[in-house]
């Protein structure tokens, strides 16, 4: 164990930017890794709604982070393409962005890899939809504005078809389904996001029809 009581640790370093004068670089950085502690306690004080790994300490540059064991989300889809955890895993996906969202919180790089199963059955399977812990919590941001989590939501489907093309279309549209009901179902905050979500997927065709 560490002399903090952890099994292990995770020391993250924002690295300084040579283009930036060192006085405007040190205090960027520093509000910088005050932001993304503040969003990983954020998580942490959910009660689980939103798993991330706990805040050990911050010294600038430097954030010293639990340390979580487990496959990348990444790895266990493309481990386990051909099993039958799709939807779970697409409801599981659904839930914890739509618990973020409501915690007031936008992670800004949903991929596939800033995601930790943190159990797995011994078959390798999922058999509950709260395993997944979200980790790099550094492009976060607090704030409630449907256009940021639509845009949360634009990067997660752009992720899955990148690194994933192998699922099924409905994979996206059942994490869609599982954040609205996450949501309220029927509630405006749901509703807003999803709409303003067409509108950024109409810009993003745009920008990859004339650059």
């Amino acid at each position: 164990p560490t002399a903090d009581g952890y099994d292990a640790m995770v020391c993250k370093e924002r690295f300084s930017k040579s283009y930036r004068h060192p006085s405007l670089d040190e205090r960027l950085t520093k509000s910088r890794c005050k932001a993304e502690g503040k969003a990983l306690e954020k998580c942490w004080k959910s009660d689980g709604k939103v798993r991330a790994p706990k805040l050990i300490r911050i010294q600038s540059p430097l954030l010293y982070i639990e340390f979580l064991d487990g496959p990348t989300v990444k790895q266990f889809i493309n481990e386990n393409a051909e099993s039958g955890n799709s939807q779970i895993m697409a409801s599981a996906l659904g839930k914890m962005v739509g618990n973020l969202h409501d915690l007031g919180l936008i992670h800004g790089d949903l991929t596939t890899s800033n995601m930790i199963l943190t159990k797995l059955a011994d078959d390798r399977s999922i058999q509950h939809d709260d395993q997944i812990a979200l980790i790099d919590f550094g492009l976060a941001k607090s704030t409630t504005s449907a256009e940021e989590q639509a845009v949360d939501l634009y990067v997660l489907e752009r992720a899955l078809l990148s690194a994933h093309p192998e699922l099924d279309d409905s994979f996206f549209s059942n994490i869609l389904e599982s954040y609205k009901v996450t949501r309220g179902g029927q509630s405006k905050h749901a509703a807003n996001a999803l709409n303003r979500l067409e509108q950024v997927r109409q810009r993003g065709r745009k920008r990859e029809c004339f650059g």
